[in-house]
Parts: C-alpha cells; sequence; structure tokens
C-alpha cells in the first residue's frame, strides 16, 4: 500500500505548520523518544524497528498499514502485528481539530511581546518557572513591595491577570515559545470565538497529549498511552474524571524521584475565555485538585479578573499556593507601551510605507503625540496595536490615518474595530443589557458632574457636596430604584473593563468611555450622556425630600447640574415649570449658613442672589424664564417666628439686595483685582451704614405660593408674613449715593486738588472706583424718581468720560418727557461743562495704577479712613 492511516495522521497535521516555524507538539512526536529528530513519514518505521528486523532482516521496500504488515520481499508473507500507541493516536485524533496549542496554525500569527517590552513581567514570572528546579535562585523585579516573593516561587500556581487588551495572552505565548525546550509541559489557549475553545471540553485531553509528547518520558508516555487504550470512553468522559485518568494516574504510575527531571508547568491562557461561570470554576476546581503529591505540574493560569476566577483565587484555601502578577496601568505599562508605538512607528516610516513617507520631517509622529496614544490607552496593548495596524494599513497614508485617530470621537469609526469588537463581547456576553448600559450611564454621569468643567455651577466655590467614592454603588442603585446588590450583580463579568471592589467602580480605560458614547461605534450600547442626565434631573427632582439622606442630599446639590447639562425633551421641562425650586433653594441657603457658623446679612444676601442666579441662568437654557424675570423685580422676606421686621432692615435688605445683583454682573474682583473689597466695604465707602441681622432667621423665596415651610425650623412658620424687597427701589438708592460719591470727590479736588488726592487715595478709592464704573448700569436698572433726577442733574457736571455722559443721556431719553424733571437741553449743556472738569481730572490709566499704588501706602496709617472722609467734607456731598 502506499500510504497508512498513521501517515495520514501525522501528514496532515505537520503539513499545517509553516516551514519556517518551530516544532509543534506532534512534530516532536519520535524525537522525545530517540533523542534525535527523524521526519513524520518515519514514525511507524523507527516505532517497530525491532520487530521488523527480526522477522524481515533480509526484506526490503517495506511499506506499513495500520493494523496488518505486509512485507514485499522475495515471497509475499503476510502477519499480524498489533500497531504501537494506539492510544495516543486515538487522543490526538479527538483533539487535533482544536487548535489550542501555543503553536497551532488556528492561531497564527500569535500575539508577542515586543523583545523591548514586559521585560519585568517576564522576568518574574521566568523566575516562578525556574523555582520548579530544585535549589533554583529567584530574583523577583516587577513586585514593587520585593518582599516574600522568595516564597511565592515554589507556589504551585500563578495568577497573571489584569483588564482587557493588557497583554496577557501575549506575555503567555511569549513565555510558552521561551520555556518549550526546557520547563513547558503542556500549554492551552483559550478562545471566545472559536466553539472548540470555549469550553472545557479538551482542555485535559490536550495537556494529557502534551505531557506525552513534551515531558521525553517513555514511562509517563506509555502510561497515558495505556490508559487511552483500556478506556477509550475516557476522552467522551467529564473533565475531573479525564484528570484523574489521563494525568493523576499515569504520574502515579512512574517513580516519583524522575518527577524533577521533567517539564513541569502548564500554561493556560483565557480562563475567562472559557464561556460560562460554572465551566471556569470547575477548570480550577479540578486543577488544583491534583496539586501537592499527587503530580509535579504547576500551573500558569492567564484572565482577566472576573468574579467567579477572582473569587476562587481569593478563597482562604488558595492564597496561600497562589502567586499573582497584576497587570495593571502602572509606569512599567506605560514605559513599555511607548516603546512599542514608538518601534510601530518607525517601522511606518522606514519600511513598509518608506515611499509615501519620505517627505515627512522626523522624528513622527512627534513625542507629545506618542505621550497621548500612551495617555489614552490607560494601560491597553491592545490599544496600540489596534493604531498601528490601522495607520500602517498596506494602502493607507500613515500620516492621515494617524490624524483620524488624534480626533475621535469625530474621526473614522473604524479607526478602532478590533477594539470595538472587544467592547462588543464583554457587553454582548451581559444577561440582563439594558440594566447595565443604563448602570454605566447613570455612573458616567456621576463622573461627569464630578469635573472642574463644571465647577461654575457648584453652589458655591468654597463648598461642594462630596460623593463618597465607596458609596457610588449605593447612590446608583438609590438613583434607580434597584435593590440593594443589584449593580454588584449586574456589572459581573464586567470587571476587565471595570475595578469594583467595596461599593467603588472605576472605568479603567478612556477608551471603554470613548466606545459607548460614540453611536457609531457601540451601537445599541450607545450611551447618551445628555438624556441620562435629563433621567437623572427629573429623579432629582422627586428626590428632594427622599427619607434617605444621602439620596436627599445628592440630589439637591446636584439637581442644577444635572438639569444644565441634560437634553431639553418636553417631559423634564413640563417637570421644570411645577417644580419648587424656592424650597430647595432655602434650603441650601440654611444648611450653607450653619455650616459657615451663620453667615452676617451681607454674605447671606450675596450667596442667595449667587445660587438664584445660577438656577435662573440654566432653567433659562430650557427655554423657562419665570425665575429670572422675578429675579429682575425683587425678592420676598419673612420672619422665621413671624416677628414684625423694622423698615431700616427692609432698606438695608434692599440696598445689599442691589449691590449683589450688581456685582453678580460685574464682580468685583474684575474691578479691584490686586485687593478686592468686600460688599459691606463698597457700602461703606458709598457712605452707607447696614446692620447685621443674623440670616439665619429669615426665609427668602421669590414666589411665596411655592413656599412649602417643609424646612423651616419653627413650627409657627407655617403662615408667615412676607415682605417684597424691590429691587429696582434697591439701585436707585444704590445709585444716588453713587452720585454723591462722584460729586463728592469732584468738589474736594476742586477746592483743593493736592488735599484731595491725599484724602481720595487715602479713604474713598473703593466708593470712588465703584461709582465712576458701575453709576450708569445702577441708573439703567431705576425708576426715574423726582429725588433721583435731583442728584443726577447736580451730578452730571461732574461726571469722568464721555461714555459716562453719553450713557445717561440714553437713559434719561428712554422716559417721557412729561416723567423728565430734567430738560434734555439744560442735559447736554451740562454735559459740555463738564468737559471743564474732566480737563482738570486725570482718567488715564497711568493715573490709576498710580492711584490705586498710593492708596495701599497711605492706608496702612488708618483703618477706618471712610470715618474721616464723612466727617470733615460729609457737608460737600450736598452742594
Amino acid at each position: 500500500m502506499s500510504g497508512s492511516s498513521s501517515e495520514a495522521w501525522r501528514g496532515a497535521h505537520s503539513a499545517r505548520q509553516p516551514q519556517s516555524r518551530r516544532r509543534g507538539p506532534e512534530e516532536d512526536w519520535n524525537h522525545s523518544r530517540t533523542g534525535r529528530e527523524v521526519r513524520p513519514r518515519q514514525l511507524e518505521s523507527a516505532n517497530q524497528r525491532p520487530a521488523a528486523q527480526a522477522l524481515f532482516a533480509n526484506s526490503h521496500h517495506n511499506s506499513f498499514s495500520h493494523s496488518p504488515i505486509n512485507v514485499f520481499g522475495g515471497d509475499q508473507i503476510n502477519t499480524s502485528v498489533k500497531d504501537s500507541e494506539d492510544g495516543l493516536k486515538l487522543l490526538y485524533g479527538t483533539i487535533a481539530h482544536v487548535g489550542a496549542f501555543h503553536d497551532s496554525e488556528t492561531r497564527y500569527p500569535p500575539p508577542k511581546c515586543h523583545p523591548e517590552t514586559r521585560t519585568a513581567v517576564l522576568l518574574d514570572i521566568s523566575s516562578w518557572i525556574r523555582g520548579a528546579q530544585v535549589g533554583a535562585r529567584v530574583h523577583w523585579l516587577y513586585d514593587p513591595a520585593g518582599a516574600g516573593r522568595g516564597a511565592e516561587a515554589e507556589t504551585p500556581v500563578h495568577w497573571l491577570y489584569g483588564p482587557a487588551g493588557a497583554g496577557k495572552s501575549a506575555i503567555a505565548q511569549t513565555l510558552a515559545e521561551r520555556e518549550q525546550r526546557n520547563h513547558l509541559a503542556a500549554s492551552f489557549f483559550f478562545s471566545r470565538s472559536d466553539p472548540s475553545r470555549n469550553n472545557p471540553k479538551s482542555l485535559i485531553m490536550v495537556i494529557s497529549y502534551c505531557l506525552a509528547i513534551w515531558c521525553r518520558n517513555i514511562q509517563l508516555r506509555a502510561a497515558i498511552d495505556d490508559a487511552v487504550k483500556t478506556q477509550p470512553a475516557i476522552l467522551g468522559s467529564a473533565i475531573e474524571q479525564q484528570f484523574q485518568e489521563l494525568v493523576v494516574k499515569p504520574f502515579g504510575a512512574i517513580p516519583k524521584e524522575s518527577w524533577e527531571t521533567l517539564p513541569r508547568v502548564v500554561i493556560i491562557d483565557g480562563l475567562d475565555e472559557c464561556l460560562g461561570s460554572d465551566s471556569q470554576r470547575r477548570v480550577l476546581t479540578t486543577l488544583f485538585g491534583g496539586l501537592g503529591n499527587q503530580t509535579p505540574l504547576r500551573f500558569l493560569i492567564a484572565s482577566r479578573p472576573e468574579p467567579v476566577i477572582r473569587d476562587f483565587f481569593g478563597q482562604l484555601p488558595h492564597r496561600g499556593i497562589t502567586a499573582r502578577t497584576e497587570l495593571s496601568d502602572d509606569y512599567f505599562t506605560s514605559r513599555d507601551i511607548e516603546v512599542y508605538l514608538r518601534d510601530g512607528f518607525k517601522a511606518i516610516v522606514e519600511e513598509s510605507h518608506s515611499d509615501v513617507m519620505a517627505h515627512i520631517a522626523l522624528p513622527w509622529p512627534p513625542i507629545g503625540v506618542i505621550h497621548d496614544l500612551v495617555q489614552r490607552a490607560s494601560g491597553q496593548f491592545i490599544y496600540a496595536s489596534t493604531v498601528l495596524k490601522y495607520v500602517g494599513e498596506e494602502y493607507s497614508l500613515p500620516v492621515e490615518r494617524l490624524e483620524l485617530v488624534l480626533g475621535l470621537p469625530l474621526g473614522d469609526p473604524d479607526a478602532f474595530s478590533e477594539l470595538d469588537v472587544l467592547y462588543w463581547q464583554i457587553l454582548s456576553s451581559n444577561r440582563n443589557k439594558p440594566r447595565v448600559i443604563q448602570i454605566l450611564g447613570t455612573m458616567l454621569v456621576i463622573e461627569d458632574i464630578r469635573s472642574e468643567r463644571w465647577v461654575e455651577l457648584e453652589l458655591t466655590e468654597c463648598w461642594r457636596y462630596p460623593i463618597d467614592d465607596r458609596k457610588v454603588i449605593d447612590i446608583v442603585e438609590q438613583l434607580l430604584s434597584l435593590p440593594t446588590g443589584a449593580v454588584t450583580v449586574s456589572l459581573r463579568g464586567m470587571h476587565s473593563v471595570l475595578r469594583i471592589d467595596s461599593g467603588f467602580v472605576e472605568f479603567r480605560h478612556k477608551s471603554f468611555r470613548d466606545f459607548l458614547f460614540d453611536a457609531r461605534r457601540s451601537g445599541e450600547y450607545f450611551i447618551d450622556k445628555a438624556l441620562v442626565h435629563e433621567q437623572l434631573a427629573r429623579v432629582c427632582m422627586k428626590k428632594t425630600n427622599d427619607s434617605s439622606p444621602s439620596l436627599r442630599s445628592y440630589a439637591k446639590y446636584n439637581c442644577l447640574k444635572h438639569i444644565h447639562l441634560a437634553k431639553s425633551t418636553t417631559d423634564l421641562v413640563t417637570e421644570l415649570q411645577c417644580f419648587n425650586f424656592c424650597d430647595t433653594i432655602e434650603w441650601y441657603l440654611r444648611t450653607w449658613s450653619l455650616e459657615y457658623w451663620f453667615q452676617p446679612t451681607p454674605l447671606y444676601v450675596s450667596q442667595s442672589i449667587s445660587v438664584c442666579q445660577k438656577y435662573a441662568k440654566v432653567l433659562e437654557s430650557h427655554q423657562i424664564k419665570t425665575l429670572s424675570d422675578s429675579l429682575q423685580l425683587g425678592i420676598y422676606v419673612a420672619d422665621t417666628d413671624r416677628r414684625e421686621l423694622s423698615k431700616e432692615f427692609f432698606s438695608d435688605l434692599e440696598l445689599l439686595f442691589a449691590l449683589a445683583m450688581d456685582c453678580h454682573y460685574a464682580p468685583l474682583n474684575a474691578l479691584f483685582p490686586h485687593n478686592t473689597p468686600s460688599n459691606v466695604d463698597i457700602l461703606a465707602s458709598l457712605g452707607c451704614t447696614i446692620s447685621y441681622l443674623p440670616m439665619k432667621e429669615i426665609f427668602l423665596c421669590l414666589d411665596p405660593h411655592l413656599h412649602s415651610h417643609s424646612h423651616s425650623t419653627a413650627s409657627s412658620s407655617s403662615n408667615p408674613i412676607w415682605h417684597f424687597i424691590n429691587f429696582k427701589r434697591g439701585h436707585s438708592r444704590l445709585a444716588k449715593h453713587c452720585l454723591r460719591t462722584i460729586r463728592l470727590n469732584s468738589c474736594i479736588k476742586l477746592e483743593d486738588p493736592t488735599h484731595y488726592l491725599i484724602l481720595s487715595l487715602y479713604s474713598s478709592f473703593y466708593g470712588c472706583m465703584y461709582a465712576q464704573s458701575r453709576m450708569s448700569e445702577l441708573l439703567h436698572h431705576s425708576p426715574l424718581d423726582v429725588e433721583l433726577q435731583h442728584e443726577l442733574k447736580k451730578t452730571i457736571p461732574y461726571l469722568n468720560g464721555t461714555k459716562e455722559l453719553r450713557k445717561v443721556l440714553l437713559w434719561l431719553q428712554d422716559f417721557p418727557d412729561d416723567q423728565r424733571d430734567i430738560p434734555m437741553e439744560v442735559a447736554i449743556q451740562d454735559v459740555e461743562w463738564s468737559q471743564l472738569v474732566m480737563q482738570t481730572w486725570p482718567s488715564t490709566p497711568d493715573f490709576w495704577e498710580a492711584f490705586t499704588g498710593f492708596y495701599w501706602l497711605l492706608a496702612e496709617y488708618d483703618a477706618s479712613p471712610s470715618v474721616i472722609m464723612r466727617g470733615r467734607f460729609g457737608d460737600l456731598a450736598h452742594r
């Protein structure tokens, strides 16, 4: 016969191996027995050579079939000689299609580490592998702690774990190739997408076959062969039974003294890709059952930190016999990714695309771009690998492709197709996809509102509501009305992209966020941030009076941010129009006041205006202007104990609110950048005196009809007496003080310019600067009453600058002639006369810079300059 079944078995497998690659396990078949390499076709002839020589010493041109041996010499003689190693052939025939070896064609080209990367991790795990040798000296480099690693060298199990795309398979592949002729006893690489490698059915059979071929021990080989020949049905048994019959018992059939000379390390990669948590647990339980005195094997297991795997290794009996290496986003990883990217781009420039890259200035890309890509990778080698593959595609323009990568999410959505497949696979394996997306979206927007980008929406710059990282899961469950534990259960299987620990959740990779936020890439898993903010805004409005303190606080402090960032849907606008913001604002102000020891009236007023304006601005973005319109008119106040408030107090509040409103639009730190005064300093410089009634005794409200008194401190406040603080009247009074201050300083200057300069710099600098810069704006928010017209008429000749004069005239023109007490002709004449005043009043920037510096020099000598001004020159204000 021209061939045999043995030849077909050997030839078919060896034909799959490219000539340039190293020998596979089946090519080692006879080499492991004879110590020399033979061609696959010589297998049966070599195995049966003693019998053939004895029976047919003078025969030639021998040909062997599977069962009988036909010898053609002189006369034809047929004899039945039983074929050897039928058990191993049957074992191989069962696993030949699996392709789980580290050098199987199915996996070609396998992922491998760049020569200059992962050096510390590889060295550490190699040291653990060498620890299998008696007396081996081990040096650990990767572990920062460095303590106790010598003991770990003797542990029978090493768990290499890390998030998706961290490079675990590349490390396992590199170690398998390095140790193939030394310590490697077997290898198995799981694959979620391959039906032959996404389950444990073939695992033990592959390990057993590798032990027979790679261990180079005739007795062990024979024991495995006999086990299969004796019990062929074992190849269809459960993995637990297979492990006993094909691994444990064959080792028991050889002397234990020979164990020390055998390769002992089994590399299992991608255990998390073995589908089903029960299957993963079975594999680990089975392997751990063979440790100790039953076998000399040691297992390197690489996987993502999925819950079942993590929990198994975390059990007390397994901790002491398991070494661990975590692939995290640390300095070593970032440095390795940088090296990998730099060399990859260099190969694109100098090799694969040298023709189209000849005109590009070097270095390309700049080091800043590489650092940016390293940061985006967040420890994922698969990210860097995907970038290089996309940029270096055969018919691509690398420069253009790199710009598309850097331009995401507006760039090419196919740039990370390989990475997207990974994320799709992780998300699709979850049983409750809608809930997972809802939870991930909620966590991402909570993370978003904590960003510095939205600091302007904080109700106060010095006090933010702290979201405890350890309570994020609790908050999410409460916001989504989920039962306790629902988030943790729903996110099981997401540990490769999330770090979950004791209520703390962190997204491992920026690229995963980018994927979820790009509808072109994520498809059904797309997270619309604006829509999630809309949902949470509506939840927060309903939870402001919730019984849970943590949820109530979260809702009140973060509702404003969610509303600002929310998509403006019909449902949201309807609920915003009906929501009672008065209670929320009052609750916040009261809490703020208590936190900061009952702030005095001016600070309380400024804070209340700031909070109200922030709410008004956010609501305007949803076309709701009721709050902003109310703020243009005034605010209501009431005593918490229904006491009658004095007219003087209301008068002070009018001034305070008017100044607070004006400072909201023109902050004092912009007018006085070097040394910003308080509102009280401004009022004092303008000649105003205010009382200091603690505002903790006052209700504030934009609309009394919406006030529910749910946060009252006194039970008698169910029907408070409301008083309206008219902002227009307050602006008018503040404008009058500004006009008098301008006139006062001008008169002092005209009578005694030298004395004016000293006293002005010394006492009324704040008031003078504020009055000159803000007087015209205050007028525009004031009614045209007789007293204000009288003050304006006396002050027009002293106004500084044509711009301010023009604003005053425009304001006067807005009123009908019958309402104006100042004829426009008189006003224009006064304006012309004022030019004379302006000639003796320096108004250049240099003057005011000197003005400011001299003021601070003189201010060191007296703590109350405004008293001097009012006492000696107050009579000039009436001129």
